[in-house]
């Protein structure tokens, strides 16, 4: 999942060529089961739409059963997981969401403008097929 000004806005430009990359880097370019979800950011005041991501979100985690969740950047990884720390803090840790796991990277329009994280970001997705591994799945069903 990613942030995104709207639900209907995936990454685009660089920044999907780029997502392509990272999905391409873990073999799963081409994968039937690889669906990339954005959230959509509240209006503002919208205090109301916050909440109801994390239940969105756990209903599209029930229904596709993924092996794990990518979240892509800050704002992403603050609204599936409802924490405030910062996304050093976020990416540091194990999380589960609606029971899956969930490993916290940045977005790749921020990779973009700052190429000193691209080593942090592999890293992350290294991370991410470990769990996926270590739960037996194999690196395919992500």
């Amino acid at each position: 999942m990613a942030e995104s000004p709207t639900s209907s806005d995936a990454p685009a430009g660089d920044a999907a060529r780029l997502l392509d990359n990272m999905l391409r880097a873990m073999q799963l370019h081409r994968h039937p089961r690889v669906f990339l979800a954005a959230l959509e950011r509240p209006a503002s005041g919208g205090a109301q739409a916050d909440g109801d991501i994390p239940a969105a979100l756990a209903t599209m985690v029930a229904t596709l059963r993924p092996a794990m969740l990518l979240v892509l950047g800050h704002v992403a990884a603050r609204a599936a997981l409802g924490r405030s720390e910062p996304l050093g803090r976020l990416r540091a840790a194990a999380h589960q969401i609606a029971g899956c796991p969930a490993v916290v990277t940045y977005d790749p329009a921020f990779l973009l403008r700052s190429q000193a994280t691209k080593a942090a970001a592999w890293a992350d997705l290294c991370r991410a097929l470990a769990t996926v591994r270590s739960a037996g799945s194999g690196a395919t069903d992500a």
